[in-house]
């Protein structure tokens, strides 16, 4: 008897370990979140900094975000409000999210505001910031004290730590079984500004030391496959017990890499010390190193992709480098985020129209986590018809041809999207990381890509002014258009999007058809939605629509799930 009892505990705490919420890998570089036992795409947006900071704002922008489709929110957390006299704690701002997100049917990824925001300590409690001698700041190279709290000193970790810690104990109480804070985000965009390294005596004593060994292990445990410009800068002739400028070369590059150390280590003992209480997954987020900036002109030492390495060897206990995009070139930035290593989760971008493609993309191409424009609160559900060229999903071309000649207004482009990933979301989660999925993102200067199937097609995506009789098709500027293709069995596909034409055609003969070449046919297409993951047809296209079979079409503006099945003939 006292051994099936002891069998029934273990099963019910391994059954508690398997519900909570985790990270889940597909493999290095796919991953997704299972919270309440489901995998869950993270089809989102980030508040403004502020937008949280009120009951009465995240109420009203909590019901905003559930009515555009979202499921998940990033919302801000800032030790000024969570210990505005310190050692006294208020939780009182993070139960207004936690209810109001429950209510919304919104999963939460917290921001912990802690030490740093933006680089800066703008975000931490005004006795803090006023205790300078207690918690001192990091140093210019001329001795200037700056708003950026030291990221050495134990006292600025303990106090941040314990604040951290208060608010992980609060969620394993009041969270757990609802599960609706899913991840954390450990501090914001942390990085040294004017500056690439902290130069206070304590930093610089610690810079002219010998790399500490953690480090040196990692580097030559891992040094095949360790990024490219790390195993670049370390010098092969360095010898042990080497400082920093030795082990790296001497400039600010190098200066640059011991900041990240020293951040690093430290959001690991935050991170760490939060986990042991209650183990959700943990991100950090980079400000990027764009536009030929030197280090401290963007912010130094953050987790950078190029600097991947030094973060996996110092924070083990962060799951990933999340990337916040706000510069121009979105295949490069993503690209360079999804590695081998790193999962892709975008917890910002810039908030615009054009983030309806960047997220179809992020998801079906870099099989992403999540994505989540900034400020998302700021963005309509309706947008009129006659500004924003008929974007919504749920009218047919005819009916949106109406509602623009009318003025009626329609699902605003994100919002369209959005709801076209959340009815695909368990058919793109079964598909991550497989070549069942893929999508392509064209715009002005790429108009057309090819996917080439399992089956051996070859669809060929090009943009739907291709076709030169829409409106705007005679435009010198062509707007960006994305879609995912799915593939659901032989010769059986999704194509989810908005405008595009899609072409098919033997992935083994020449494009230009020669006599015995297998020629590929259209079977089947039909406009659908998907509830529950079960397809229902809204609309059968097999004729002008699709101009007879030689093509699959959804036009600019309009946000659609086509169901195609293709066959091939001789």
């Amino acid at each position: 008897m006292k051994r099936l009892i002891i069998l029934f505990i273990a099963n019910i705490f391994s059954l508690l370990a398997s519900a909570q919420t985790r990270l889940e890998l597909r493999d290095n570089s796919t991953a997704r979140i299972v919270a309440n036992g489901k995998p869950m795409l993270m089809i989102g947006g980030e508040l403004g900094n502020s937008s949280a900071s009120t009951p009465e704002d995240v109420k009203r922008t909590f019901a905003h975000l559930h009515k555009m489709g979202l499921n998940t929110v990033l919302a801000p957390v800032s030790w000024e409000l969570i210990e505005p006299e310190e050692g006294q704690f208020d939780m009182s701002s993070l139960d207004v999210i936690l209810t109001e997100a429950r209510r919304n049917e919104l999963k939460v990824v917290l921001l912990w505001f802690g030490a740093w925001k933006n680089s800066m300590s703008c975000y931490t409690p005004e006795w803090f910031k006023r205790d300078t001698k207690r918690f001192p700041r990091a140093h210019t190279l001329d001795g200037r004290p700056v708003e950026e709290a030291s990221s050495l000193s134990k006292n600025v970790l303990e106090a941040d730590k314990r604040a951290f810690c208060h608010i992980m104990e609060h969620l394993r109480t009041n969270d757990a079984e609802e599960q609706t804070v899913i991840m954390i985000q450990v501090e914001n965009e942390i990085g040294m500004i004017d500056v690439p390294r902290d130069y206070s005596d304590d930093a610089t004593k610690l810079y002219q030391s010998a790399v500490p060994q953690q480090l040196t292990d990692y580097l030559k445990k891992n040094q095949k496959s360790l990024h490219p410009y790390l195993k670049e800068k370390l010098l092969p002739q360095a010898k042990a017990n080497a400082n920093w400028a030795q082990l790296f070369g001497d400039d600010i590059y190098t200066e640059e890499i011991f900041q990240t150390w020293t951040y690093a280590t430290y959001v690991e003992q935050i991170a760490k010390a939060g986990r042991a209480i209650y183990n959700l997954p943990m991100y950090v987020n980079v400000a990027l190193n764009s536009r030929d900036r030197k280090p401290g002109q963007y912010p130094s030492g953050g987790p950078l992709a190029h600097l991947i390495d030094l973060w996996h060897c110092g924070a083990p206990s962060i799951d990933v480098l999340g990337v916040d995009i706000y510069d121009k070139g979105i295949k490069s930035w993503l690209s360079k985020y999804h590695l081998s290593n790193n999962p892709l989760f975008v917890p910002e971008i810039r908030l615009e129209d054009k983030d309806a493609m960047y997220a179809l993309f992020a998801f079906g191409h870099h099989g992403a986590m999540g994505f989540c424009p900034f400020s998302i609160e700021d963005y309509p559900l309706y947008a009129d018809v006659k500004s924003n060229d008929m974007s919504g999903m749920d009218l047919s071309q005819d009916d949106q041809l109406n509602a623009f000649s009318s003025g009626a207004s329609t699902l605003s482009p994100l919002a369209a999207s959005y709801q076209l990933l959340r009815q695909a979301e368990p058919l793109i989660l079964d598909r991550q990381g497989t070549s069942d999925m893929d999508a392509v993102l064209l715009d002005n200067e790429q108009r057309e890509a090819e996917i080439i199937t399992p089956d051996g097609i070859r669809l060929t995506i090009k943009h739907s002014y291709s076709l030169g009789w829409e409106p705007g098709a005679k435009n010198a500027e062509w707007p960006e258009v994305a879609c995912i293709i799915l593939r659901l069995g032989k010769e059986d596909y999704l194509a989810i999007g908005s405008g595009v034409v899609i072409t098919y055609t033997d992935a083994k003969a020449d494009k230009t058809w020669k006599k015995g070449d297998t020629r590929i046919g259209l079977a089947k297409c039909e406009s659908v939605s998907i509830i529950d993951g079960k397809m229902h047809i809204k609309r059968h296209l097999n004729g002008d629509q699709t101009h007879q079979g030689r093509h699959i079409r959804i036009l600019v503006g309009q946000f659609d799930i086509q169901h195609f099945r293709l066959y091939n003939y001789k």
